[in-house]
Formats: structure tokens, C-alpha cells, sequence
């Protein structure tokens, strides 16, 4: 019964960790035979998995398990190229979180619409303030949002393009199980961009 709701699982081809296919990175080997990281488990074919650690997918281009779990040959990435497109996609997942999280109101911002939201805190899950915010300006915000749970991770631009709106360097998220996944994405981008 658990399994139902925690989705298809699948094995680290390194580590042999069984989780949730949503919990593991995913590659295809596309028809000519290059390796591509699928981050949303969408392309079509026969993939291999491995956990997110740098350690697991890096020990698999090492060990030529690419090609051994497609049963095929399959040519070499280099771990920067895996890395490279790892960034790319996390950050193409975070937006597209930030703009459901907009469409769906679970989004505030503008330092005043956060303001009046800070006034009911046990609807809020987390603030994301923007790495180039200015640091007196963040520091101040801060304060404001004290007891509350603070992100960064990506800056103003891509925060205002996630949103739609003028620029933009904070945000607040309602609880919800967008605001947690969001964060799961956000967290992930944050940890992805200190490898390699």
C-alpha cells in the first residue's frame, strides 16, 4: 500500500539504493548512442538511474555502468557536461515551480503583499530572498521574517522571470505541498551548484 503512493521505484545503478523513481536521477542513452541526463523522467526509452550524490553518477561514467545498464554502448559524458546539464534542469524545474506557485496563489510577493501575509504565520512555509538582494536590504528583511524558515539560491532576474512581474527579490510561499516541493527543487539547485 505505501509503494502505491510513493510511485514506481528503482535502483541506483551504483549503489544499488532502492527509492522512489522521482528521488533518482534518470538517463537515457539517445540513438546516437550520446548520454543525457532526464531530469523530469520524460523521454522515451530505456533508462538507468542513480542517486543524486556526485559519488553515484560520477562513479557510473567512471565504471562504464551507463552502458552496461542499457545493453548497449553508450559514449562517455564527462562528469562537467552531467553537472552542466544537472544546473540547467534543476533551475528549468525551479522556475516552472515558482510559476505554478504563482498561478496558484500559494505565491507573495512584493515586500508589502509579504508584509501582510507575515501577519498570519501559520500560513506561511518559507521566504526566498534573492542572492544579489541588496545585503542591508536583506538584512532588514530578515528581521522581518524571523521565525520564519529563509532561502536563497538564485538571483533576482531568474526570480523575476519565474514570477511574471516587475523585479522581484523576494517571495513567500503559503504551506502546501508546492511550497515543500519547491523547496525539495530549490535545495537540490543550492547543492548542485556547489559540485564540480
Amino acid at each position: 500500500m505505501i509503494q502505491h503512493y510513493l510511485g514506481p521505484q528503482r535502483s541506483c545503478i551504483v549503489c544499488r539504493t532502492k527509492l522512489p523513481a522521482h528521488e533518482l536521477l534518470r538517463f537515457v542513452c539517445s540513438p546516437d548512442a550520446e548520454l543525457v541526463l532526464d531530469y523530469r523522467h520524460k523521454l522515451p526509452g530505456r533508462g538507468a538511474y542513480t542517486c543524486c550524490k556526485p559519488s553515484c553518477y560520477a562513479k557510473a561514467l567512471d565504471t562504464h555502468a551507463f552502458a552496461r545498464a542499457f545493453k548497449r554502448p553508450c559514449k562517455p559524458a564527462s562528469i562537467h557536461v552531467i553537472v552542466q546539464q544537472l544546473r540547467t534542469q534543476v533551475l528549468a524545474k525551479v522556475v516552472s515551480l515558482l510559476g505554478m506557485a504563482r498561478k496558484s496563489g500559494i505565491a507573495v510577493s512584493g515586500q508589502q503583499a509579504i508584509l501582510h501575509a507575515l501577519r498570519r504565520p501559520r500560513e506561511v512555509a518559507w521566504v526566498l530572498i534573492a542572492d544579489d538582494m541588496a545585503p542591508a536590504a536583506a538584512e532588514k528583511f530578515q528581521r522581518q521574517v524571523h521565525e520564519i524558515s529563509v532561502m536563497r539560491g538564485i538571483d533576482k532576474q531568474i526570480l523575476t522571470q519565474a514570477l511574471g512581474s516587475g523585479e522581484r527579490s523576494a517571495v513567500l510561499l503559503k504551506k502546501s505541498p508546492l511550497a515543500q516541493a519547491l523547496k525539495r527543487e530549490l535545495q537540490r539547485y543550492v547543492d548542485v551548484m556547489g559540485e564540480v
